[in-house]
């Protein structure tokens, strides 16, 4: 969803950007809202994955986050992509290996910071061919995610 300054106001569609990821979570941080006229895309939906894929910094490529409730009259920003798979938890634990990094540093430009949907599609990564057993090991990653998180807002005592 790309848009112009003139199409920015106070409420409307919620315009997910790379500032709205932050450690694999969706947060609040310079929110941008659009008119709803102008929206071009479809809304996210539970489970979609997004994905930083083109931005000035590199170290931003690859950044991404779990959509992780329902989240109305919200679309995905240009220079980012979308994922909606059948493992969602697995896939975005999957996005958090060395491998992917490594698939990162193949395809990007020597001038643009970016990975390109081909790119994207090319990317190898050796997974189970069983759904209830990625199912598992997403949901135990994001078990372990959870426990993480609760851990990181509790106060120091």
């Amino acid at each position: 969803m790309t848009y112009s300054p003139d199409n920015v106001q106070e409420e409307g569609t919620f315009v997910l950007r790379s500032s709205n990821v932050k450690n694999g979570e969706i947060v609040d941080a310079d929110n941008v809202y659009v008119s709803h006229d102008i929206v071009n895309s479809s809304n996210v939906q539970e489970g979609d994955i997004i994905v930083v894929v083109r931005n000035g910094s590199k170290n931003l490529i690859g950044k991404h986050g779990q959509i992780k409730r329902q989240m109305d009259n919200t679309v995905i920003g240009a220079f980012m992509t979308g994922i909606r798979s059948e493992t969602p938890d697995f896939t975005n634990a999957m996005l958090d290996t060395q491998q992917f990094t490594i698939e990162i540093n193949k395809n990007l430009g020597a001038t643009i910071n970016q990975i390109t949907t081909g790119s994207f599609r090319k990317m190898a990564f050796v997974v189970s061919t069983n759904v209830e057993e990625r199912k598992a090991v997403g949901t135990f990653f994001r078990s372990i995610d959870n426990l993480i998180t609760l851990h990181q807002r509790k106060p120091n005592t």
